[in-house]
């Protein structure tokens, strides 16, 4: 029903201006529309003296069941899209923008060989924001770390080293008491790196550390690893990637936490890996996606190939 999807559109803009811009229609038509049904429900579903917006208790109600009906056709469209033998479909995935950039591709590339019908939306986001996406359906999978299993799905990936980048020039790199733990980008290319001798990370204490945002996994793991050490990190500059942290790492500015995988898609001369003896310096990268909700076969198709591209990485 085309007044339902309007009131749809306007409790989730919180206004009927840009609700109206997006449904391509006058503010005044979209108005009355809306005007129209709670006459005819005998509601008020918009508390029209706020702003932004905000639902009555009718209107919360309403709003509940009109979210569950969506959710009946969704679930109804993924099933007859089934049908389709894969022939054609569309999911939404999402990663940080590490994932974005350096895991996706891959699948991305596989799955359309494997299934050229489908059409594939990649959103990228900072790591707090996407598992509330997961949550409300606005993505599909997801490629992340540490999936709450009470809310999620989850199915491993990959797992990952998380060593120190220190930049080349940095004096604690000719420290004798780090003499032999040094390892180069080309190290970890070869893959030698795996059994090399792990670094005391308390010998790091002087330096000063790019940390990422709190919220983000590889801040909790900086954080908790130099505590395991028994001190504080001394913080030159917060960001949002890891990423970036590592091209500042590489640019002298400090140093970082960054990953095994992350070395050997973007290997850089310009800094020291260093190895870390500690169960937080070992994560694993997960897809997935809300526990309880249909899958579409689409989406298993879509987790099957991620795991096919990166399970067993060596």
């Amino acid at each position: 029903m085309k007044e339902y999807d309007y009131i749809y559109e306007v409790y989730r803009e919180r206004s009927f201006t840009r609700a109206a811009k997006n449904l391509y229609v006058s503010q005044p038509a979209l108005s009355m529309a809306v005007r129209k049904l709670e006459e005819e429900l005998g509601i008020t579903i918009f508390n029209r003296s706020s702003a932004p917006l905000n639902l009555t208790e009718e209107g919360k109600v309403f709003i509940e069941a009109l979210e569950a009906v969506r959710a009946t056709e969704q679930t109804m469209r993924l099933r007859l899209a089934d049908m389709a033998e894969l022939k054609s479909g569309h999911l939404t995935v999402s990663g940080e923008n590490f994932v974005s950039s350096f895991i996706m591709p891959d699948i991305l590339m596989e799955f359309s060989h494997r299934y050229a019908g489908i059409t594939v939306d990649l959103t990228e986001s900072n790591s707090p924001g996407l598992r509330e996406l997961l949550l409300t359906e606005a993505i599909d999978l997801l490629i992340a770390h540490d999936f709450d299993p009470e809310l999620y799905e989850a199915q491993e990936l990959f797992r990952e080293q998380v060593m120190l980048a220190v930049p080349v020039p940095f004096g604690i790199n000719r420290d004798g008491r780090v003499s032999g733990y040094a390892l180069t980008a080309q190290d970890i290319l070869d893959g030698g790196y795996r059994t090399a001798p792990a670094v005391d990370l308390s010998l790091f204490a002087d330096e000063q550390y790019l940390l990422l945002r709190p919220g983000n996994d590889m801040c909790r793991r900086a954080v908790t690893l130099c505590a395991e050490a028994g001190f504080q990190p001394k913080e030159r500059i917060r960001l949002d990637q890891l990423i970036t942290s590592y091209n500042l790492a590489c640019a002298g500015m400090g140093v970082t936490l960054v990953t095994d995988v992350l070395v050997r898609k973007a290997p850089d001369d310009r800094c020291l890996f260093y190895r870390l003896n500690s169960p937080n310096a070992v994560r694993t990268m997960y897809i997935g996606y809300k526990r309880s909700r249909y899958l579409s076969r689409a989406a298993q198709a879509f987790i099957q190939t991620a795991r096919d591209v990166y399970m067993g990485m060596e």
